[in-house]
């Protein structure tokens, strides 16, 4: 039985195990909307498809979904202006590594054959690009291809497929024509998709090499960006610290929760100057562990990184001195490498109490760490316009043990990350580029389920979103998620600026800034309500607490809520 390119493209789809379809709407997307209505109305419900009302917003909630599911979603974009408005997210997904397969179309013939109808003159002046829509995201994506004849259709999705996942990981993408989308075609064979090979591993040697330097090191510390990501890194690499009793840092823009803030062996995301006589520094998949790479470690510190990308290709710049660089899987070159060092430390027998006095020495600066962060919280409770840091700590004591964090704030985030970035709960939205955060924690809800997804956002960050397609698809689609925006009326990493580079200049010292004040204030409560959530302002400090349990008792009941709260500048 022949069909058409676009429903096909279902099919190939479901067997290569996509269950989501993140679409921003085009007109060459109407065959795979027709095999969609007809599957649904015979409760075939295999392959979901979310109507996205802007393209960023579809490769954000296909993030977020990728995130917390780690199956592969399928984004759908108009012609030509569908890669551009997305690019920005795009290139977000291409460098945290989110396999997605990223798709859109372009005209071959414009009308001038009987093969489908014409798509209409716009085909021809708006949306047409000399070489086409995949020239135009290929820095930012792993793949692209035209898909220009049926003979290629099949092999060129099953490849799409493969290489999104396989490793480095990334969004791949692919153009078809609209003749390849609308012609018939005879339906033939889908071939199944093969397993995506493994990452490759550390060789017996390297690990070797490793654990004697960990084993011997007099302070070795552990720096890690991105560890979180692989999955049971978490649990090896607690193993590891615990084991050496070895003290972990967070660098100061982690990607997601690595390493559970409550472990006494836990040291921030600041190298402290307790820690920069460290003899090894072994960085866990981490892309910037220090900045400028310059600033340390010092040259007689042995540097380990293990990593899927150690040297980082994609970056023209690097930079980071290392004296070993393991290119494998994290989670089982950990789970490996723990087991050499047991062995190891089973032979050689008297060295525990060294590793006992050590844990003991970084368990109380982690104690005291800890504990001034609660001090400085509580010190500044009743501060008005409202204490970021104040909040953070109430949050943290007020959220559902499970919730998820999607954080795009700037200026506040390195005090949302010391309070509230636990491993399996916590990413951060704003690497690549903003304005993808909403979308992100509605792709993180539609992966969830019954878990509560908080959204974090500066009030400058949340004017970059888009927000009316985000707050009309989380309407749409009954998705509810707390969006707590930190009102400071304004930028207040371009007030940085000013006083960092010019502090005795006229513009500090006359409180007078271009490029910083969002003025007048706008009132955010009521796009909460004209899209059927919750909304509500918080300006005292004493209202915090009620408020929250407000929003949460909201959220469980499965509306979205939408909270403003100002919060003071510094």
């Amino acid at each position: 039985m022949d069909t058409c390119g676009g429903k096909f493209l279902v099919e190939l789809f479901q067997n290569y195990g996509v269950e989501y379809i993140f679409c921003s709407p085009g007109s060459e997307w109407v065959p795979v909307w027709e095999e969609l209505s007809s599957r649904y109305a015979r409760g075939d419900k295999g392959v979901k498809y979310i109507n996205c009302r802007h393209e960023s917003l579809a490769v954000a909630m296909a993030m977020g979904y990728r995130r917390w599911t780690g199956k592969l979603p399928v984004v759908l974009l108009h012609a030509g202006v569908g890669p551009l408005q997305a690019a920005i997210a795009i290139r977000t997904a291409y460098i945290r590594q989110i396999p997605m397969v990223i798709c859109s179309a372009e005209d071959a013939d414009h009308g001038e054959s009987d093969a489908v109808k014409p798509g209409g003159p716009h085909w021809i002046s708006n949306l047409s690009d000399i070489g086409g829509p995949a020239a135009m995201v290929r820095p930012y994506v792993k793949w692209s291809n035209t898909v220009a004849s049926k003979s290629t259709l099949i092999d060129s999705v099953y490849r799409a497929c493969h290489i999104a996942q396989a490793h480095p990981q990334g969004p791949v993408f692919l153009a078809f024509t609209r003749e390849v989308l609308f012609e018939p075609l005879s339906e033939p064979k889908v071939p199944t998709l093969s397993s995506v090979a493994g990452l490759p591993q550390a060789s017996s040697g390297e690990l070797e090499e490793v654990a004697n330097l960990l084993i011997h090191s007099r302070k070795p510390i552990i720096v890690t960006e991105h560890a979180g990501k692989s999955t049971g890194a978490v649990d090896k690499l607690t193993e590891l610290s615990e084991l050496l009793a070895i003290p972990v840092f967070e660098c100061r823009i982690p990607v997601v929760g690595n390493f559970p803030k409550n472990h006494p062996m836990h040291m921030g995301h600041e190298l402290t100057d307790e820690f920069r006589d460290a003899d090894t520094v072994f960085v866990l998949g981490a892309t910037v562990p220090w900045y400028p790479p310059s600033s340390f470690p010092g040259k007689n510190t042995k540097v380990i990184c293990l990593d899927e990308t150690p040297m980082n290709e994609r970056l023209p710049f690097w930079g980071l001195k290392s004296d070993l660089l393991l290119t494998a899987d994290i989670s089982q070159s950990l789970s490996s490498l723990i087991d050499m060092i047991r062995t190891k430390i089973d032979a050689t027998g008297p060295t525990g109490s060294d590793y006992r006095q050590r844990f003991e020495q970084v368990k109380n600066s982690h104690n005291k760490m800890m504990g001034q962060l609660t001090e400085q919280a509580m010190a500044e409770k009743n501060k008005k316009p409202l204490s970021a840091r104040w909040f953070f700590h109430t949050i943290g004591k007020t959220m559902p043990v499970e919730s998820i964090i999607v954080d795009e704030t700037i200026s506040h985030s390195p005090l949302l990350r010391k309070y509230l970035a636990e491993p399996d709960s916590y990413v951060r939205g704003s690497c690549g580029g903003l304005g993808m955060g909403l979308g992100e924690a509605a792709g993180a809800k539609v992966a969830s389920g019954n878990r509560p997804v908080i959204f974090i956002v500066g009030d400058g960050t949340f004017n970059y979103n888009p927000v009316s397609g985000g707050l009309g698809v989380l309407q749409e689609y009954n998705l509810s998620v707390l969006t707590i925006i930190l009102n400071n009326a304004g930028y207040l990493a371009m007030s940085y600026g000013y006083h960092r580079h010019f502090p005795e200049g006229w513009a500090a010292g006359h409180k007078k800034y271009l490029g910083v004040n969002i003025e007048p204030p706008p009132d955010y409560v009521k796009l909460a309500e004209a899209f059927g959530a919750y909304g509500e302002k918080i300006e005292e400090p004493e209202d915090l607490e009620p408020a929250l349990n407000r929003a949460f008792e909201e959220l469980a009941r499965g509306r979205s809520v939408l909270l403003d709260v100002i919060v003071d500048t510094q």
